[in-house]
């Protein structure tokens, strides 16, 4: 499988590609844990630079200058209104390029890059796991076929809850690789979302927290020697309940 690049990604952002091209990097995307991560971090930065870049408006009098331009009046008033307009376009793009540039890097600078890299990649095993084919290797709400099916392809033993009584239920569970190690992937439900709840023996991570990013909510917290990460767009408050329950 080839990787695409990040100018394929970013046209497939812009949607600058035709529908068969479009198709196609979709279809990578829920293929290549890479991609998929890069794509994330392309969505973050337009998303950054929307949020904070600067907006200039045009002044009146070019306006006016263009729209005469436009209406083919006066071919000597055309050539001047279509001078200054490309003058303040250029000022505009400039300005907005600098802005950008020194955004990121003030944001680049300001992540805390261990857990942005953890969190991008789980953020990036969820998406994919809803836009691809791959949500579940075993299919079951019943929680004695789900757990055992962990048995002999992990290194632990994950802890599975059928919480369908309280609104949450079991759906099924696959594994995942995180930070380059196997991870167990429990799938829950809520209503029509869908919340994947990964699961790994406890490292130097920090405990109990919250995160939102890109519409999706995170829930984070330790509890017998293992790490829990609960995602998906519901509200921060459904994702602490489902912690809750999952701790009882």
């Amino acid at each position: 499988m080839t990787c695409r690049s990040s100018q394929e990604l970013g046209a497939y952002l812009d949607e600058e590609l035709d529908a068969s091209q479009q198709t196609g990097i979709q279809a990578h995307l829920a293929a290549c844990h890479t991609c998929t991560g890069a794509y994330a971090r392309l969505r973050k930065r337009q998303a950054d630079v929307r949020s904070h870049a600067p907006r200039y408006e045009a002044p009146a009098v070019l306006l006016r200058s263009v729209r005469a331009a436009l209406r083919g009046k006066a071919a000597n008033e055309t050539k001047v209104a279509l001078r200054t307009n490309e003058s303040w376009l250029a000022i505009a793009a400039s300005i907005l390029l600098c802005a950008s540039a020194g955004w990121n890097v003030v944001l680049l600078r300001s992540r805390p890059a261990g857990r942005d890299v953890l969190t991008e990649n789980l953020l990036a095993s969820h998406v994919r796991s809803l836009i691809g084919t791959h949500l579940m290797d075993v299919p079951s709400s019943d929680q004695h076929t789900v757990k055992p099916w962990f048995d002999g392809k992990l290194n632990f033993s994950p802890d599975v809850k059928d919480l369908t009584s309280q609104g949450f239920p079991l759906l099924g569970g696959r594994i995942e690789y995180i930070s380059e190690q196997p991870v167990a992937a429990l799938v829950y439900g809520r209503r029509k979302h869908i919340i994947n709840l990964f699961t790994w023996p406890a490292g130097t991570t920090p405990g109990l927290r919250t995160w939102s990013h890109q519409g999706y909510n995170m829930v984070h917290w330790k509890k017998g020697g293992m790490d829990y990460w609960a995602i998906a767009d519901i509200t921060v408050a459904e994702l602490e309940q489902f912690r809750d329950l999952y701790e009882m």
